[in-house]
């Protein structure tokens, strides 16, 4: 016999075998049908809600990157605030305000050695 002549021989046999095959009843039956659309129904469902949960924390945590760049914003600008009003010019200008003279004479204590007082 020629390689197309048994070649074909296997294909006819194997589709035969194929269409001649039958399942049994269990696994064709109409519990299996119901059981195996309540299946699919219940994880259809599950992930639909493990998508819609994931979308929301995406949300969630946008917003608070948002928030935390406008807090991050607001640090840098009390930073200027702060070095800006620890200036000398400035702390100078809020002196002749609150009506303070300079010291001109300036006295320094030098104790020497360690004391205590006694009791």
């Amino acid at each position: 016999m020629s390689y197309k002549r048994q070649l074909q021989a296997h294909y006819h046999n194997f589709m035969e075998a194929v269409l001649t095959m039958s399942l049994p009843q269990w696994l064709v039956g109409r519990k299996m049908r119901v059981g195996m659309l309540s299946f699919v129904m219940i994880m259809s469902v599950a992930y639909m809600g493990r998508i819609n949960s994931a979308a929301t924390s995406g949300y969630e945590t946008r917003d608070l990157e948002n928030q935390l760049s406008a807090v991050s914003q607001d640090i840098q600008e009390l930073n200027i605030k702060i070095a800006d009003a620890s200036s000398m010019n400035n702390i100078q200008k809020r002196l002749m305000t609150m009506d303070m003279v300079a010291v001109e004479n300036v006295a320094h204590y030098n104790a020497g050695a360690m004391v205590a007082m006694a009791r």
